[in-house]
């Protein structure tokens, strides 16, 4: 009969189980989500749990264009490996579903991201776009207000693909 880990234990293991398997290194809130849904772990335990496997180099971040991403090292895919079957069945199940079943949100979410920035001229809106870890669009708008800064960018998810289409289309036309 195999032994389960519990607690603190169990908390990492589950961390490193998710990068490792996740398709895309994971941003913290997509980590974060996957964690508290598919087990029984609490936030203060994640960010305890996550700042240590961070702290022993299990894990590290990974600067990204849209801020940064966890990902394993190679001593934490060594760790896992040793105590992988510690995690229950069920459970190593349930969080590979999971990652299935959300990888392209998990993809969509990291390829198309926006920041607002306040400087001392005001408010910028930085939009980009990704693929394949590489920015393919950066966009900084000076905005008239924080308003609408925010009002453009809840809108940039859906007009991100016309709008680079545009462009592309528009600077790669041949001129007659």
């Amino acid at each position: 009969m195999p032994y389960f880990t519990h607690g603190e234990t169990k908390n990492k293991l589950i961390l490193l189980y998710i990068c490792a398997r996740a398709e895309a290194i994971p941003t913290r809130a997509q980590l974060y989500r996957t964690a508290i849904l598919n087990s029984e772990m609490e936030y203060f335990a994640f960010e305890e749990a996550l700042g240590e496997l961070i702290e022993d180099g299990l894990l590290t971040e990974v600067p990204k264009p849209f801020g940064n991403c966890i990902g394993v090292t190679d001593p934490g895919r060594e760790a896992l490996q040793m105590f992988e079957k510690s995690i229950p069945q069920d459970e190593r199940k349930r969080l590979g579903a999971y990652l299935s079943e959300h990888r392209n949100e998990f993809l969509h979410e990291t390829q198309i991201s926006s920041r607002i920035e306040r400087t001392d001229e005001g408010v910028v809106l930085h939009l980009l776009l990704t693929e394949a870890g590489r920015v393919i669009l950066s966009v900084s708008l000076a905005a008239a207000s924080e308003e609408q800064a925010m009002k453009m960018r809840s809108r940039w998810e859906s007009a991100s693909e016309p709008i680079y289409n545009f462009i592309w289309d528009t600077l790669s036309k041949e001129q007659h």
